[in-house]
């Protein structure tokens, strides 16, 4: 949906006269359009390196317990320059599919002027969320994974596994991909995008531990409240990402795996305590002072992501507000710009 008969865009940005008509709402085709694996990869870079400079601009998230599900509110203003503030809404019902027909994740993110609080875009959530949880992957693969990888695992191949598959592929030379998923139909329906969309064969493992064994890369995105990897299945140099858990119920990681892993994350106050790291924490194998490196440190060179090829590093994701701010902004200035020409 487009509503830009009077579009704004960053050079226009501050000639607002109080009207609601020229905010421009962006959906998931248009967000598809421009958010691209590349763009997105490089917002986020951009974002985390202004957050090393800037460490107290990191995003906030709350949570709200509703019945069947949850409402998370993620929020941050753009590193460094505050130029934007961005907040998100999501609804996380895992029974929505089968009761309502509805997806499990809905949401919406308002982006605004962040030197006079304009309201600028509604932008849909769950293309932009997919596109930036990708994209913080491939920034920690980036610096995690060793540049020759070529196998990748997929544990879990619902909606977020296709952002996940095709981001990978465009930092990583992957010639071999594995999937999993405890409903069969849904690595088949990966699988066949994957051929069809990237012209790469995929093998469909029977287990989880077929899937990860001698894989150089592996990327779990379930909801899992259990430990479904665990370490005799991984592999000496290999670079995992856990993207499930996001709330202190969900977990992908058997906590030992941490204990001889170099660790990457996100955001770790968040990772402490709502990520995989989070139970390796409470079970005593390590603190959140072993956490080798955030993506802020990554993207400001202070820090590398891997230090020998044969380490496992591990990458914790729980998702922030300021990866839904730079890609919101992302979106909009590309878009905000077209609309203007």
């Amino acid at each position: 949906m487009d509503t830009r008969e009077n579009s704004n865009s960053p050079d226009s940005a501050h000639s607002y006269d109080g009207r609601l008509d020229s905010l421009l709402l962006l959906d998931t085709a248009e967000l598809r359009a421009v958010l691209t694996p590349e763009v997105c990869l490089k917002a986020l870079e951009d974002a985390y390196r202004r957050l090393h400079a800037a460490p107290t601009d990191k995003g906030r998230s709350v949570a709200f317990e509703a019945g069947q599900g949850k409402f998370h509110v993620k929020a941050g203003l753009y590193p460094g320059t505050h130029d934007y503030f961005a907040a998100k809404v999501n609804a996380n019902f895992p029974d929505n599919p089968g009761a309502f027909g509805l997806p499990t994740i809905q949401g919406l993110i308002v982006l605004c002027d962040g030197n006079n609080g304009r309201p600028l875009a509604i932008l849909q959530s769950a293309e932009l969320t997919g596109r930036r949880t990708a994209a913080a992957t491939v920034l920690a693969a980036k610096h995690g994974a060793r540049p020759d990888a070529r196998s990748l695992a997929l544990i879990g191949c619902g909606a977020q596994s296709r952002y996940q598959v095709e981001a990978v592929l465009g930092v990583l030379p992957i010639t071999h991909i594995t999937l999993f998923d405890r409903e069969p139909a849904n690595a088949e329906a990966l699988a066949l995008w994957t051929r069809e969309t990237l012209g790469l064969e995929v093998e469909i493992a029977a287990t989880i531990a077929n899937a990860v064994a001698a894989r150089d890369v592996v990327v779990s995105c379930t909801p899992a409240t259990a430990p479904i990897i665990m370490p005799d299945m991984v592999t000496a140099g290999s670079f995992i990402a856990a993207i499930g858990a996001d709330n202190p119920d969900k977990q992908e990681l058997d906590p030992e795996l941490f204990a001889n892993a170099r660790i990457l994350v996100d955001d770790v106050d968040q990772c402490a305590s709502d990520g995989d790291l989070a139970h390796a924490i409470r079970a005593g194998i390590v603190t959140a002072a072993d956490v080798a490196a955030t993506l802020a440190d990554l993207a400001g060179g202070a820090k590398p992501g891997r230090a020998r090829d044969d380490e496992i590093v591990i990458f914790d994701s729980t998702g922030s507000g300021l990866q839904d701010v730079a890609a919101a902004v992302a979106a909009f200035e590309a878009i905000g710009k077209q609309s203007c020409r």
